[in-house]
């Protein structure tokens, strides 16, 4: 891969020459009412040329790694580029930076068979049979190679796996979840991902319903991953501090969240599906963008970092982005705590393992979300879970949320889509002071 976009960046005659690439591949089985549904093999390659010429940028894309599909894409990027308007600020092309990381790649991983995927799968069915159980969801394991090389001389590459599962165990209407991700399908623990699920359906039988209002609440590590997630794409990226419609602009230095929160993004943190460069080729750097409650900052690509007079972190996206750098590696610093001690220390709220359909665009500058809780969401009396409540929805700022932090634990998981491309969030629990409840459903 790396010597075939090498090679185009050589041929095409351009001021500046930028060429990614990426390929994917996925076995994915299916599953629903305690049998295999699906079983299939996806395979996807994305490369995207940019040229610079005249002061003038194309970005044309192919699906192939051929010499003439590359050659192609690359008259079609410098046709764009001759058609287009000039730019006062042109895209850097980061220089001379060689990596060539194989360090997240599993033999185990890639060479996982059908049959021994069926026969994990096989042996969950068994478990949930004998408990009265019906198992749905997904298995996924699969390797990406990405690439990317330039005129300034950079040249790197990275090849990877992964190996995902996602387990709902249902009891009639009623239901439990566990998702888990790894680079190594055997430090991928199904029995405990379905024990996990088999306990919040096992006790979430005759939900109810209980008054709306602020609830002191304990988020399991999915469901901060989701209010995080959406914190980085409204907040933490260059673009949306320069529009203001980032919640940390005009506030940088200043305390936005209780001293107990810190975040950051860092794609070598050996934990996360790691990406040691960019789409522009720079290498990763950890970025702080809450640190102990402080509005730290922002993550930046070359456009960006030119227009703020920063250096970029490592956060270029594919050219034709038009959201500007993103964070892809979230995390939270941990706690101290663990979540059966937040439980103890909470006299009345509720346990929230995960939110679904939720909206971060309500109001940006506020980091104002609404969403749905979704299986297994308990009633919390006196220290001890009492009994599953019905689907509620929330309607609440981050500002405010997490700036009443009872507790962070010291666990934290990696939650992720392993048949996407990039992207993952590393979270703790976190016990929260009010947590604002304004609408629920009946089912």
């Amino acid at each position: 891969m790396l010597s075939a976009i090498s090679a185009l960046v050589k041929r095409t005659k351009a001021d500046g020459v930028s060429v990614s690439a990426h390929a994917k591949t996925r076995r994915v089985f299916r599953f629903a009412y305690d049998a295999i549904h699906q079983d299939l093999v996806q395979e996807s390659i994305g490369v995207a040329v940019q040229v610079i010429r005249r002061g003038r940028v194309g970005v044309a894309r192919t699906e192939t790694l051929t010499p003439r599909g590359l050659r192609r894409c690359a008259e079609a990027a410098m046709d764009i580029a001759a058609h287009a308007p000039t730019r006062d600020a042109l895209p850097a092309l980061p220089a001379r930076h060689r990596i060539a990381s194989t360090r997240d790649w599993v033999a185990a991983t890639s060479s996982t068979s059908a049959a021994q995927a069926v026969g994990s799968l096989k042996r969950l069915f068994q478990i949930c049979q004998g408990a009265g159980a019906l198992l749905a969801g997904s298995f996924v394991s699969g390797e990406d190679e990405f690439a990317v090389a330039n005129s300034a001389g950079t040249a790197c590459y990275a090849a990877s796996t992964v190996a995902g599962a996602k387990l709902v165990t249902m009891f009639g209407a009623l239901s439990g979840y566990a998702s888990g991700v790894h680079r190594d399908v055997r430090r991928l623990d199904l029995d405990m991902l379905l024990k996990r699920s088999l306990t919040q359906s096992l006790h979430a039988r005759e939900p109810a319903a209980v008054p709306l209002g602020a609830y002191e609440v304990i988020l399991e590590p999915e469901a901060v991953a989701e209010l995080v997630t959406w914190l980085g794409d409204i907040a933490f990226g260059a673009k949306s501090l320069e529009e203001r419609t980032s919640f940390l602009a005009g506030r940088l230095g200043e305390r936005v969240m209780d001293a107990a929160i810190t975040i950051y993004d860092d794609g070598n943190e050996p934990d996360t599906l790691r990406v040691p460069f960019d789409f522009e080729g720079t290498p990763k750097r950890k970025t702080v963008l809450i640190g102990r409650g402080m509005a730290a900052g922002v993550v930046y690509d070359s456009v960006y970092g030119a227009r703020f007079g920063r250096p970029s972190t490592g956060h270029g996206m594919p050219p034709d982005e038009v959201e500007g750098p993103l964070p892809l590696h979230l995390a939270m610093a941990p706690g101290r705590r663990r979540v059966a001690e937040m439980v103890r220390a909470c006299r009345r709220g509720l346990l929230i393992p995960r939110f679904h359909y939720v909206n971060g665009l309500l109001n940006p500058r506020e980091a104002l979300m609404t969403g749905l809780t979704r299986e297994g969401a308990f009633l919390i009396e006196r220290g001890k879970l009492t009994k599953p409540v019905k689907t509620l929805r929330f309607t609440q700022s981050l500002l405010g949320a997490f700036s009443r932090v009872k507790g962070v634990s010291r666990e934290r998981r990696l939650v992720a889509e392993p048949s996407q491309e990039m992207g993952c969030a590393l979270m703790p629990a976190l016990h929260l002071a009010a947590f604002n409840f304004t609408g629920r459903s009946e089912s």
